[in-house]
């Protein structure tokens, strides 16, 4: 059953984006005024809707595929879990069809179906609920190859060394990763840790939801106040909206410094969900 629904999961990802993420780039196309910044827009929710359509990958580039598990049963079915998500990304590549992207990473050997070497990634959550929770999130590698990292030294001001860090990355990567995108920062923790925080931040939706924590929600507001004063807007081609949203996700951090990751998700969020309930009902979202 798993491997089924982990199939249908990888084709709703590919082809559908978020509603809410949708409706973010419909009001970015509201708000902006030069014609360029307009026309990438219209282009972008063009392609969304074709891509529903047809029912096709939304991007050629399908990413790799990572998992995030909630799950409050034994190992073992933690096992069977992971085995039947291998088994539908290999076979969603075949069906959806999906781009084949998993290499091994020194020889470069393709085995075609998106497994292989630890891929798909999983991650496990412990759950008490009487349900299963799969998550999936595509990470294309135009947006994940400009991910960075920085310790800011806690003698500092925090703020002030990680606005400069975020806006000194926006600036190098200008519209590599596909803007108008939303960024992910992982403040604290270990270096690890922050990054996978920072990836977790994509999957907080709608884009712009704040983090409860009045600290973080604070950045999060200044700095996509900052980002899209750059000017870099959709595509990079100039405009209003640089990113959609800045989502910033904390841990606890050593008393010496804080890494802080930050991590590009492009117009393209693609994620879906679904609950697998006691009783075998399956649910997505």
């Amino acid at each position: 059953m798993v491997t089924e629904v982990t199939v249908e999961l990888l084709k709703r990802a590919a082809v559908r984006l978020p509603s809410s993420v949708k409706e973010a780039l419909r009001r970015a196309l509201e708000s902006e005024e030069g014609e360029l910044a307009r026309k990438q827009l219209e282009t972008i929710l063009e392609n969304i809707s074709l891509a529903e359509a047809r029912g096709v990958p939304v991007c050629q580039d399908t990413g790799l595929p990572i998992f995030y598990v909630k799950s409050g049963g034994s190992c073992l079915e933690a096992v069977m879990l992971a085995e039947a998500i291998v088994e539908g990304t290999a076979k969603a590549t075949e069906q959806v069809p999906l781009r084949a992207n998993v290499i091994h990473p020194l020889s470069k050997v393709n085995p075609g179906l998106n497994v292989g070497w630890g891929m798909p990634f999983i991650y496990f959550e412990p759950s008490t609920e009487n349900f299963v929770e799969i998550t999936v999130l595509l990470k294309g590698f135009g947006s994940e190859a400009k991910t960075s990292l920085a310790y800011i030294p806690t003698s500092e001001d925090m703020e002030k060394g990680i606005v400069k860090f975020v806006l000194d990355q926006v600036g190098k990567a200008l519209g590599e990763p596909c803007p108008p995108y939303i960024l992910g920062l992982g403040v604290g923790g270990t270096s690890d840790i922050a990054a996978t925080l920072a990836k977790k931040a994509f999957m907080r939706l709608p884009p712009g939801k704040p983090n409860p924590d009045p600290e973080a929600s604070k950045l999060e507001a200044k700095l996509l106040k900052a980002v899209n004063e750059s000017g870099i807007g959709p595509m990079g081609v100039g405009g209003k909206t640089t990113a959609l949203a800045v989502h910033v996700e904390l841990c606890g951090t050593h008393t010496a410094a804080a890494p802080v990751v930050l991590a590009f998700q492009c117009w393209a969020d693609r994620q879906a969900t679904v609950k697998i309930t006691s009783d075998g009902k399956v649910h997505y979202s």
